[in-house]
């Protein structure tokens, strides 16, 4: 099973992400509400920090299920955290993220930035 979207860089994709995530995993058996905020976290570092002012930027959002877990990956095509003076792991949001999934790899390069959240499948939060 897998999802993939092509969302503008804009802070309605925010809500759009989550409504796509929340669709791909219902019924996994995965923590949706803790994969869902850390989906609008990772887009709105997106939408705030990958693109320039003005420019026109895009968001890809994917996803896969395997039976032990759900991969969930949020890139973009902007300048990387390095040109925009960002430290890896610097803020709030990526410590957010860090909390709620069970692995984050973050790849930067000058042609955007990867960040994959894995969110493994069952458990008791999942009943709920």
């Amino acid at each position: 099973m897998t999802m993939s979207e092509q969302l503008p860089a804009t802070v309605e994709s925010v809500a759009l992400a989550r409504r796509a995530v929340r669709s791909f995993a219902a019924g996994l058996d995965v923590d949706l509400d803790g994969m869902t905020l850390a989906v609008s976290e990772a887009v709105a570092n997106v939408v705030a920090h990958a693109y320039d002012e003005g420019a026109v930027g895009v968001i890809e959002l994917s996803g896969s299920a395997s039976p032990f877990e759900v991969a969930i990956v949020v890139r973009d095509r902007g300048h990387g955290l390095a040109a925009a003076g960002v430290s890896h792991g610097a803020g709030f949001g990526i410590e957010i993220i860090r909390r709620l999934a069970q692995h984050v790899a973050l790849e930067d390069s000058t042609s955007g930035v990867a960040l994959t959240m894995r969110f493994r499948r069952g458990g008791a939060w999942s009943a709920h």
